[in-house]
Order: C-alpha cells, then sequence, then structure tokens
C-alpha cells in the first residue's frame, strides 16, 4: 500500500499519515479536466502531528505525483476532530501564472508553448512528443493575455492535443497517440452487468453568431457572421450564446470557431460499473461488447476515479464522449428503440 505524505506549504516539514479513513480515500483523473485525490481523517494520538500539517496549499505527496490542497472542511464533535480533503493535482496551479502579450498569425504547438513560458516557467518544464508529425500550424488571433491554465486549454483544443502531467513536467501529445489498444475487455455478463449512457439534448443547438473586434472608429473588422448547422433541417434553427471575441479580426477564423463551438448534436457520456478490479491506463482503447444493444467497438478511456485503499474494488470508469465514437453508439441506441 503506498503511503501519503503531507507536506507543508514552506515544504520545510513531511509526514506519513496514518489513521486516515481508508474508505474515503479516492483518485480521480478525467482527461484534461481534473485530476485530485480525497479523503478524511480523523485527529488521533498517533496522527497529532501530521493532522496539524494539513492546510490549504499544504501538498500531499501521493504515488510519485504532488497534489496541492484547495478544499477541506473542518468539524468537530465533542472532542473529535477532522478534516475532509480535496487536492488538486500541482499542474493546476499552473493557472497563477498570466501572459499578458499576445501572438498572431500561423503558429505551431511549441510556438505558443514557449510564448506562454516567456512570461516566467513558474517551475514547470515543457515538451511536445509528435513523432508522427500530426501536429500541424493553426491560425492564432491575439493568443495570450489570458492565464496559463486557459491558454493551454487553448492549445489542446485547437490542436486536438492531450497533456500529461507529470509533477511539474507537462508532456503534449496529438490525442490519436494517446493511450495503447489492449485486450483487456469491458463486456456484458463478463465483468459488467450495468452500462449507462446519459444523453440529453438541453444543450442542442443549431444557430450561432460570432462578433469579433472593433477598430478604434467603433466598426467591426468585419460584419458579425452567423453559421448555421446542417442539423437545423432536423432539430430546427435553436439558438446558441454568441461569441463574442475581440482576438478575431478574420471572418474566417471566426467562422471556423462557430463551428467548433457550436453542439449541434445530442450530448452523450457513457459510464461502466464494474464487478472486479481491472488496470486500464489513462486513454487506454479497450473493447467494449454490449449484446443487448449490439455495441462492439473500441472505445477510449478518459476518466477513471480509482479506490487503491479498498482491496478489490474496482474502478468508475468513463467512456469516451467524443462526438464520433458517441455518435456511432446513439445510432446503434436509436437502431434498437431505446431512444
Amino acid at each position: 500500500m503506498i503511503d501519503i505524505i503531507i507536506q507543508n506549504y514552506e515544504k520545510t516539514k513531511k509526514e506519513i499519515l496514518v489513521d486516515y479513513d481508508k474508505d474515503s480515500f479516492f483518485e480521480n483523473w478525467q482527461e484534461n479536466e481534473t485530476w485530485e485525490v480525497s479523503f478524511d481523517v480523523m485527529k488521533t494520538k498517533n496522527n497529532s502531528y501530521t493532522f496539524d500539517l494539513i492546510d490549504y496549499e499544504s501538498s500531499i505527496l501521493w504515488d510519485g505525483q504532488e497534489f496541492i490542497i484547495k478544499a477541506m472542511t473542518s468539524s468537530a464533535q465533542g472532542q473529535s476532530v477532522s478534516k475532509s480533503v480535496i487536492a488538486t493535482h500541482v499542474y493546476y496551479t499552473i493557472q497563477d501564472g498570466y501572459q499578458y502579450d499576445e501572438v498572431t498569425g500561423k503558429k505551431s504547438i511549441n510556438e505558443l508553448l514557449s510564448h506562454i513560458f516567456k512570461a516566467g516557467s513558474r517551475g514547470f518544464s515543457w515538451e511536445v512528443i509528435d513523432g508522427n508529425k500530426k501536429f500541424i500550424t493553426v491560425e492564432q488571433e491575439n493568443f495570450g493575455n489570458a492565464n496559463y491554465l486557459k491558454l493551454i486549454e487553448e492549445i489542446l483544443s485547437d490542436y486536438d492535443a492531450v497533456v500529461i502531467p507529470d509533477n511539474r513536467h507537462l508532456t503534449f501529445i496529438p490525442r490519436s497517440e494517446f493511450g495503447m489498444k489492449t485486450e483487456e475487455q469491458i463486456r456484458y455478463k463478463y465483468n459488467t452487468d450495468s452500462v449507462k449512457f446519459d444523453i440529453d439534448t438541453y444543450s442542442l443547438k443549431t444557430q450561432i453568431k460570432g462578433i469579433g473586434k472593433k477598430k478604434e472608429d467603433e466598426t467591426y473588422y468585419f460584419s458579425p457572421i452567423t453559421y448555421t448547422s446542417p442539423e437545423s433541417e432536423k432539430w430546427g434553427i435553436r439558438v446558441q450564446d454568441p461569441v463574442e471575441d475581440e482576438r478575431y479580426t478574420i471572418s474566417g477564423n471566426m467562422s471556423e470557431r462557430l463551428k467548433k463551438d457550436l453542439q449541434d448534436y445530442p450530448s452523450i457520456s457513457g459510464t461502466v460499473t464494474l464487478k472486479w478490479t481491472i488496470n486500464p491506463k489513462k486513454g487506454d482503447l479497450v473493447p467494449f461488447i454490449y449484446e443487448p444493444l449490439n455495441i462492439k467497438t473500441y472505445i477510449q478511456i478518459v476518466g477513471i476515479k480509482c479506490f487503491p485503499m479498498i482491496p478489490n474494488k474496482p474502478p468508475e470508469v468513463t467512456l469516451s464522449n467524443t462526438r464520433k465514437t458517441m455518435t456511432a453508439i446513439l445510432a446503434m441506441l436509436a437502431k434498437k428503440g431505446v431512444i
């Protein structure tokens, strides 16, 4: 069993945590969204020193990675004092950096990352691995004037990339090269009896307007443009909130942004409940077989919530909710009359 080590904010003291609620401990990773650990602990004679180290901005060192306590609830009942902790991976502290300068033009992912960190590394290092040359240059307008995390999220979207943090070292790879194809299948009546697809049309829209930058004389560089999806023939006109972004001075770039931002398809996510522990890795493609709905395909793991302190408790797995994969599954569900 891996030890949990608590380190104070000043990084002058650290100690192994004991007497915490092992059943409460979990690690949760969701691709490009979150990576956190959480647990509950009550102060005892054995852990009183370590308990006092648990505070906002203190570090939790777990499985070779550093997490920073960002949310904590302290409570007391009689003589008993306890804390409930949520600690986010140190990668997310990158949002504390800000790049004010902007760049425009055709840029590679390396050029944009260099631009971000030109304002200061904040202790982070980075590399781009693209052996198959999947990354292309992308036309950028006024890239900058935002915190580091927001700018990296723009890069992940524009270049279809995934960032893999290892403490403060960031590796960027094409999404298509993330994860391995494995034969450790998820199959109905084998290691799961429960498959759940959440499908809703709350956010389904078919039309969106884009408004770019104004000149000094208060006229626009280009007239506001409206993009209407071909899906409007099926769903009618449903208007999404407009994009108002002063980074855009070229209408063609705004058009591409609108096509990317418009959610003209139902929101779909899939989860499975497993019967026993498997060892999926982040981004792995696993055979997903569910005979009642005639689903047989490789599908990517984009989220894992695991409970490493509870022997043999299976992880909760989130399956790919990319448009390509889930649209195909939606078609299968419709064919079966499920929706």
